[in-house]
């Protein structure tokens, strides 16, 4: 298997009023190939719900905050 780029989209900042892009940022690196027995899946969709706006602010909500520097999971 040849080189490998994972992409993550991380929580930069925390916004204020409306997100913009500098309050996320994309980080790439490389990573390895998967071990025997394990296995290595790529995304063909993504989707952005309006709930990961609230996960942007460190109120307390029915869903955990993401920290900034962490991954914005959906």
């Amino acid at each position: 298997m040849g080189k490998i780029t994972n992409r993550q989209i991380q929580l930069a900042a925390r916004p204020i009023g409306e997100p913009k892009k500098e309050d996320l940022i994309l980080i790439e690196e490389e990573i390895t190939s998967p071990a025997e027995g394990q296995l290595l899946l790529q995304n063909r969709f993504l989707s952005l719900d309006p709930y990961m706006r609230g996960r942007m602010n460190p109120s307390k909500s029915y869903a955990k905050a993401v920290e900034v520097g962490e991954v914005m999971t959906g």
